[in-house]
């Protein structure tokens, strides 16, 4: 079985300044278990938050109704800090985005999934969610992040977008999150060519492992997912 392409956080996260330090960042992520859980429940309310006036109690309601149980304390902080980080805004009309495929060679391909964009003063924004407290690219790879996604989305119609990067990690040595919103005002974009440098030595480390053999630890068992309650309307299965 090929060795599956993690995210696109965790591609940056992990691809070092030269293939070898890839190659054994890799080595260590595909040898961890990782989580049975996710952030998907607050990526989802995420743009209902943003496009209307419910309460933070709804908001961290929502996040902590459904997927595993053992995450739901986590999506609810992030749901409250979403909420928090959309005061201010009004009501925007926000519309989601389809995920993409960053196509580095015919049988490699990277997803990149911002969640959806709005209006506001006249501008359209694309909106990126940087969920988790730890395990987060540095300053350089939340550019690396914003180049791949203004690469991809910020066409056509969407040329002039800006982007919102809302990053609730903890800062380092701190475990409460904080809420750090970036724009391109604060994430200046790369070169194509330091882009296709980067992701070359990813994909070199990646044949590199699966030369080798190495295959993915197996996860530990999750339990059955409770989708719970919709307490918007939508489905919250997608």
């Amino acid at each position: 079985m090929a060795l599956p392409i993690p995210p696109l956080q965790d591609v940056v996260r992990l691809t070092g300044h030269n293939v070898e330090t890839t190659a054994a960042n890799l080595r260590r992520y595909y040898r961890t278990t990782g989580a049975v859980w996710g952030y998907s429940p607050a990526k989802r309310v995420a743009r209902t938050v943003f496009s209307s006036s419910i309460s933070r109690q709804a908001a961290v309601r929502a996040c902590g109704s459904t997927g595993n149980k053992l995450g739901r304390p986590y999506n609810e902080e992030v749901g409250g800090l979403i909420w928090d980080a959309a005061q201010g805004r009004g009501d925007l009309l926000c519309h989601v985005l389809s995920p993409q495929k960053l196509n580095l060679r015919p049988d490699f391909a990277i997803t990149v999934d911002p969640l959806f964009f709005f209006r506001e003063n006249g501008r359209t924004t694309l909106f990126y969610l940087q969920p988790r407290r730890g395990h987060v690219p540095g300053r350089d790879g939340l550019r690396m992040i914003a180049s791949t996604i203004m690469s991809l989305f910020a066409v056509d119609q969407l040329s002039d977008a800006d982007l919102l990067l809302l990053d609730l990690s903890a800062p380092e040595g701190c475990k409460e999150r904080s809420i750090k919103p970036y724009t391109l005002a604060d994430l200046s974009l790369l070169e194509s060519g330091e882009m296709e440098a980067f992701f070359q030595r990813f994909v070199d480390a990646h044949d590199i492992l699966t030369a080798e053999g190495v295959t993915r630890k197996e996860r530990r068992k999750q339990p059955p997912r409770d989708l719970g309650d919709d307490l918007f309307g939508g489905d919250l299965r997608a």
